[in-house]
């Protein structure tokens, strides 16, 4: 497997990320150090505790580079291992999803660097991949996207929510 290139923000880019030139030059710079092959080698619905803490390490490894946080990281990293990486969007997933006062709080857009709360989101997302009770849905979406891994359709499923949820934000 490829370690992140330039190329790889293309996709971060359409995805409604800013990105700029700083971006691209850390991606430039580091992105060959990247040790993807230290991943689990299993979906994350699958993944250990180790794995996903594994995961996590890297996760923050890249979103200390410059312009980024773990919502830029894991928008290039899913398009090396989609079934394992999640998209962790500041918005959606740490500010709604994680976020026990959503939606009655509108949810918050920090950037998130620490590895504590991306291995948090990750472990949500692996319970609720991994959950007895969803694999009927799960299976039933599957039938009907099959060239989708269940993290996409955990983050089509949960954005479509997510949007028709969102309270909009009132002038002062």
């Amino acid at each position: 497997m490829r370690a992140a290139s330039p190329e790889d923000l293309a996709v971060t880019i359409l995805i409604n990320s800013r990105v700029g030139a700083a971006a691209f030059k850390a991606v430039q710079d580091l992105g060959g150090e990247l040790d993807l092959t230290s991943l689990p080698a299993v979906p994350l619905q699958e993944a250990s505790e180790d794995g996903r803490q594994t995961l996590a390490e890297l996760i923050a490894q890249v979103a200390s580079w410059p312009e980024f946080a773990a919502s830029v990281a894991t928008k290039i990293l899913h398009k090396k291992r989609p079934d394992l990486i999640p998209i962790l969007d500041n918005e959606a997933i740490f500010g709604a999803y994680m976020n026990p006062r959503w939606p009655e709080q509108r949810a918050s857009q920090e950037s998130v660097y620490a590895v504590g709360w991306i291995r948090e989101a990750l472990d949500w997302i692996h319970h609720d991949l991994s959950r007895q009770e969803n694999e009927n849905a799960w299976r039933s979406l599957h039938t009907e996207y099959v060239t989708r891994t269940r993290i996409d359709l955990f983050d089509m499923a949960w954005w479509v929510y997510f949007r028709r949820i969102q309270p909009v934000a009132r002038p002062l």
